[in-house]
């Protein structure tokens, strides 16, 4: 474990997050639930365990790990709120993606704080 797998598994995490924007941007919605699944698989996979985000921090960082445990479980809520949104039938089609849309705006959301908050930044 370390920065070598940490940039994997970040980069494994973009990724996905940008299939799942393209999946809404097509509004393909049997396709997007699917790549939503396999987004919250990678989230759970990277940051679903304390003890692993630990590992993959540098030293000086590994404090901060439940900064990113608590993002990654805000992800697969707002994951799983889509979902929800994308079966509810009492939603119209239009309503249901604005309101998928706002979850998915959330997930960005959670993606940069943690970002901002963990990041080994140089100033």
């Amino acid at each position: 474990m370390g920065a070598e797998s940490l940039k994997t598994d970040m980069n494994i995490l973009a990724t996905s997050l940008a299939s799942v924007q393209r999946g809404f941007l097509l509004n393909d919605r049997d396709k997007t639930v699917k790549l939503l699944a396999d987004l919250k698989t990678h989230v759970y996979h990277v940051l679903g365990n304390e003890k692993k985000v630990v590992a993959l921090l540098p030293e000086k960082l590994k404090y901060k790990s439940r900064i990113a445990v608590n993002s990654g479980k805000m992800i697969r809520t707002y994951i799983d709120e889509i979902e929800g949104i994308y079966y509810d039938k009492t939603l119209t089609p239009i309503k249901a993606q604005m309101e998928a849309q706002s979850a998915l705006v959330n997930i960005q959301v959670q993606c940069y704080k943690c970002h901002n908050l963990v990041r080994d930044w140089k100033n």
